[in-house]
């Protein structure tokens, strides 16, 4: 049986009701609907059928806790030497990618790659926020002096990397934030 990572209940005065029926069995996780007032369980027959006389049931997520903000992404840390550097994964509906290019290296070249389910890079395109007329799979600037910020679109179920093949004459760091 898979491990339940979220609990589900109603408020009905100030007692919790558990609802442990609207978990899916293959991996333990609530079937949400997201509106206006809330976040509601969808119900459905043991068919797995929407009912669609059946009313939403609001509910409150508890457990792990949702990032509301922006999420903190470091890609690569002051690094000296050519690498692949930490590996970006979308979480909770953040797949929009900025992330800024300093160091103090004289020179070097940064692919931007991803991967989907297979595990294997490919060259992808990200696009420049400070100069929409860029976009590329690669970059070669970035500095102390004259950072670059970039944006990339990682879709849900694939990883996102800053590969760096060349660095001289000092080090390259590459953070960003993930939204949605």
């Amino acid at each position: 049986m898979p491990t339940i990572s979220k609990v589900l209940y109603t408020l009905r005065g100030a007692t919790r009701f558990m609802l442990p029926q609207f978990f899916r069995k293959s991996d333990g996780e609530p079937v949400l609907l997201e509106g206006e007032k809330g976040v509601f369980v969808q119900m459905v027959n043991s068919a797995g059928d929407v009912i669609s006389e059946a009313k939403p049931f609001p509910v409150q997520v508890v457990g792990q806790s949702v990032e509301t903000g922006p999420v903190d992404v470091p890609l690569q840390n002051s690094v000296t030497t050519p690498g692949t550097g930490t590996v970006f994964t979308p979480t909770n509906g953040k797949n929009t990618l900025y992330f800024e290019i300093t160091g103090t290296s004289t020179s070097r070249t940064i692919a931007f790659e991803i991967a989907g389910p297979s595990g294997k890079y490919v060259s992808t395109t990200a696009y420049s926020t400070t100069d929409a007329s860029i976009s590329g799979q690669f970059t070669t600037g970035g500095s102390d002096a004259t950072p670059e910020l970039w944006v990339v679109q990682v879709p849900v179920g694939c990883t996102f990397r800053t590969n760096i093949t060349a660095v001289t004459g000092g080090n390259v760091k590459i953070v960003g934030k993930a939204v949605e």
